[in-house]
């Protein structure tokens, strides 16, 4: 008969140790009782005790966004937290890992009316959805025993019926369960469901006309839906603004996949990405293969030892093939590993380079947090002006050792004099008096006698006291420049150009920036030409590269003057 664990609830710490000591047998009984009950517990209520996989998982469970693409690597846990998502939001059951964290506004619905939707009814739904739905279905690896793994995320205790065979229906494939309203009385336990929410299965293979139906307040997307689909299951959440969340990993082969990918990436991915053109209804969020908790590292690089470059981008990284034809492919906001004496970007097993098995690695990343910059370091002002649209700028600042961050970014336009006015104003909430200031040469000097003899936008800017000298404007050896840059240094170990993270514009350009027509032929033809789109802050950092700023000769002779004529008493950036 199993022991009565309450008791325990009135014993102090103090009382608990004296107790067990003077009554071993009873502590090591109650114990292995104690044990027991809480693995039954976490078998019949999984959810309670769910921990994200993967840290960028948690992202997913606080967005009130209402469309969510989750793009990731195999085995990155996409499906497993989007399912948890179902099971929190049918259930109102938060858990405690996440109690701190979750928006309630989540909840305001219940019950809800929910849909899921996967490839295929047979090959999907039964082996993958299901099981891991049902509170008597062990996900993971080895025995339940061993922590790599979970139960089925529904708890029993909410299933319509009691069973997850009254909740389940086969016929109508909808499982109904209860919200969680438990609480426990002084005289006993008591439960008040408030209602069932549903969430019905569906698979991409079947007709249109499946998917119409009633208003749906979250619809999970288990790999890419065709876009007919994504857009008749958006209609069904218009009119209680409901949720959208889609997983999958794009296809690593150009083809049918590829074309039917294109639209997502277009209409959705892209959109949700963080920077100035996010939109404010949708999130993007990347999960790394490597970053599952549950996987074994050693696995996964045997995995990826096997893999093309490109293929480890996509399989591991949930990269699109549209992004594989970027000018600066190595440019990262997340931490990478480079290997010295391979020189390129690996993924490492035991600390090593799975190519050369050399220690020689280091972890790396281009976006990094503001700090205070000495105010020593001389700062470079780049412009990219355009008579049509809006200015490019950005302040870079150059370290002892003349690696260059970007610390602060502009975009606008305006007349020259207001553009002027900005500038200043920046500049003396940052505190710099930029040593150089550098121009795109080209717009610079076109001329407009029509407007005034002799008018170029490189006067109208020296009138109102915004003097840049004219860039270098190589487009070749530029790109080859920035991209030496991109590198990390063997030296310092980190990369010779990086961005506060503040600078969201120029880190879009920078991922986004690519060839035009590329292809995946290993030899690109000499004569591609990069496309204008996104080209305007990667400009930047190209003019800055093709000036080959070092330190010292920046700091050659007197410190520069602010506009007073009064030595600048500093360049802290404090934020």
């Amino acid at each position: 008969m199993p022991l009565n664990l309450t008791e325990l609830r009135d014993l102090s710490l103090d009382a608990l140790e004296i107790k067990a000591r003077m009554h071993p047998e009873w502590f090591a009984e109650i114990s292995e009782e104690f044990v027991q009950q809480t693995q039954e517990d976490r078998r019949r209520c999984q959810l309670a005790y769910y921990q994200v996989a993967n840290p960028e998982a948690l992202k997913i469970h606080t967005s009130m966004a209402r469309e969510i693409a989750v793009v990731g690597g195999n085995r990155s846990s996409k499906t497993d937290t989007a399912l948890a998502e179902l099971a929190i939001r049918m259930t109102g059951h938060i858990p405690m890992s996440l109690h701190n964290i979750y928006p309630r506004e989540k909840l305001q619905s219940l019950p809800i009316r929910a849909r899921v939707v996967c490839n295929s009814l047979t090959d999907t739904l039964e082996p993958v959805i299901k099981p891991k739905l049902r509170w008597d279905q062990w996900n993971g690896v080895g025995d339940p025993g061993d922590g790599r793994g979970h139960w089925g995320w529904m708890p029993s205790h909410l299933l319509a019926g009691g069973s997850w065979e009254r909740a389940y229906s086969e016929k109508y494939r909808t499982l109904s369960v209860a919200v969680d309203n438990l609480w426990r009385s002084p005289s006993g336990e008591s439960i008040s469901v408030r209602g069932i929410s549903t969430c019905q299965m569906l698979s991409y293979d079947q007709e249109l006309t499946a998917f119409a139906g009633s208003s749906m307040h979250l619809i999970l997307h288990d790999e890419l839906p065709p876009s007919d689909i994504y857009r008749e299951n958006r209609m069904r959440t218009l009119d209680v603004r409901g949720q959208i969340i889609t997983s999958f990993t794009p296809p690593d082969e150009i083809g049918i996949g590829h074309a039917d990918v294109a639209w997502f990436y277009d209409e959705i991915y892209e959109r949700g990405l963080p920077g100035p053109a996010k939109h404010p209804e949708m999130d993007t969020f990347t999960l790394y293969t490597e970053h599952n908790r549950i996987l074994s590292p050693v696995d996964i690089a045997t995995l990826a030892s096997r893999m093309t470059d490109d293929q480890r981008e996509v399989r591991l990284h949930g990269r699109f093939l549209h992004l594989m034809g970027v000018i600066y492919p190595l440019f990262t906001a997340q931490d990478q590993w480079w290997c010295f004496r391979c020189q390129k970007k690996i993924l490492p097993v035991d600390r090593a380079c799975m190519s050369c098995t050399g220690t020689d690695i280091e972890s790396f990343r281009h976006v990094i947090e503001p700090f205070e910059v000495p105010k020593s370091w001389p700062v470079i002002f780049v412009i990219d002006p355009h008579p049509r649209k809006k200015d490019a700028m950005g302040w870079f600042a150059v370290s002892p050792s003349d690696d260059l961050v970007m610390i602060e970014e502009l975009e606008m336009d305006g007349t020259a004099e207001d553009i002027k006015r900005e500038v200043d104003r920046v500049e003396e909430r940052l505190r710099i008096t930029p040593a150089q200031r550098l121009m795109d040469p080209n717009i610079a000097t076109e001329s407009n006698d029509k407007l005034r003899r002799g008018w170029t936008l490189q006067r109208a800017y020296d009138e109102v006291g915004l003097r840049c000298d004219l860039a270098v404007d190589e487009l070749g050896p530029g790109i080859q420049r920035v991209q030496r840059l991109l590198v990390p240094d063997p030296s310092t170990r980190k990369p010779r150009l990086q961005v506060f993270s503040t600078c969201r514009r120029f880190i879009y350009g920078m991922t986004h920036w690519s060839w035009d027509e590329w292809t995946r032929q290993r030899d690109r033809d000499p004569k591609e030409q990069p496309r204008d789109r996104y080209k305007d802050f990667p400009d930047l950092a190209r003019y800055l590269a093709n000036a080959q700023p070092t330190f010292h000769g920046l700091r050659h002779g007197a410190l520069p003057l602010r506009y007073g004529g009064r030595p600048h008493e500093s360049r802290s950036l404090v934020r």
